[in-house]
């Protein structure tokens, strides 16, 4: 049996994809074998500043961060491409549903066009294939406060990922202090 993963994009005229390094720090390939876990990844956003993907017991849960988010990420048209998924494989550093190839390039099988993300994303939540927290609902492990970014962004920026925590202090202002106090305690 063929092995395919997806690929999520808000960009329609992807003919090959190109590895690119992320926060992993390895020049690879990202995709998924869950479909709606690709289509997450359909909106283009800020990340994890902009939601909280995870997953719980074999499904995907989607947590909106900041009111109005899963509006402005999803409420438009994406695409899934779906790819040839022998060379992609789960490593112990990724996230649970997250495959990477390390080819320099791969060519899409098909592409799947969503006239309106949100909408399909409503459709899975429906079908039971998603748990969606809509602000300010969020699952009981979540801070409140979005606080959970803070020591991640900061273990990005020591790994190498260079603006990391400049990238979350522009959308999260209030951290700055607690910032500076964790820096000034590493010193």
């Amino acid at each position: 049996m063929e092995k395919h993963v997806y690929h999520g994009s808000p960009d329609g005229n992807i003919e090959l994809l190109i590895a690119n390094k992320s926060t992993h720090q390895k020049k690879c390939i990202y995709a998924t074998d869950n479909k709606v876990a690709a289509l997450l990844f359909a909106g283009r956003g800020n990340g994890d500043l902009d939601t909280r993907i995870s997953n719980v017991n074999g499904k995907v849960e989607l947590v909106e961060r900041r009111p109005g988010v899963l509006n402005a990420l999803y409420n438009k048209e994406g695409y899934l491409y779906e790819l040839d998924g022998t060379t992609f494989n789960h490593y112990d550093y990724l996230w649970s549903l997250e495959v990477i190839s390390f080819e320099n390039s791969i060519k899409p099988i098909r592409k799947i066009y969503y006239t309106n993300v949100l909408e399909a994303i409503n459709e899975e939540e429906k079908n039971g294939n998603i748990i969606i927290y809509r602000y300010p609902n969020r699952p009981k492990d979540m801070p409140p406060d979005n606080s959970d970014l803070i020591e991640k962004y900061i273990s990005f920026e020591n790994q190498g990922l260079t603006g990391a925590v400049s990238k979350l202090l522009s959308i999260y202002p209030e951290f700055s202090n607690i910032i500076d106090e964790s820096n000034n305690k590493r010193l």
